[in-house]
């Protein structure tokens, strides 16, 4: 929650003086530790995948940021959803699906003077089949 919340801060000695109760070495081992988010979502990913190959799905959303205008990542961008110019942050991201299940693999960031959409999605799946040794049976994206 800290680092959603608390942007404008680049040390967790920082953080841990906004949050009541927390302190930089805590913030540290909790990042660090064997059952960090990071560490337990490969976990997930290598159990899921030695069961069977599922879909990837390639996307790309735009969410809104009508007031933050400091915010350095937020651009104005379409969204599909507002049919309009929209200001806010736009996320190119990978899915992983099976039919029932979904699962968020990875996500990139897209900002006008930075790499383009098609290449963050490029990068997303050689992500996927590199790192994550992924052999999906389809890929699935829209047109843009």
């Amino acid at each position: 929650m800290a680092v959603l919340y608390c942007t404008s801060v680049s040390t967790w000695a920082t953080i841990a003086e906004a949050l009541a109760g927390a302190s930089h070495d805590g913030l540290t081992r909790m990042l660090h530790g064997r059952w960090s988010g990071p560490i337990l979502l490969a976990y997930a990913l290598r159990a899921l995948f030695a069961v069977g190959g599922g879909d990837l799905i390639v996307d790309d959303t735009v969410g809104e940021k009508p007031y933050a205008r400091l915010l350095g990542e937020a651009a104005w961008g379409w969204s599909s959803q507002q049919r309009n110019v929209v200001f806010g942050i736009s996320v190119v991201f990978l899915v992983w699906t099976d039919g029932q299940r979904r699962l968020p693999l990875a996500f990139r960031v897209w900002t006008k003077a930075g790499a383009s959409k098609f290449a963050l999605a490029r990068e997303l799946l050689s992500y996927a089949g590199h790192r994550r040794r992924c052999k999906p049976q389809l890929v699935l994206f829209d047109s843009w």
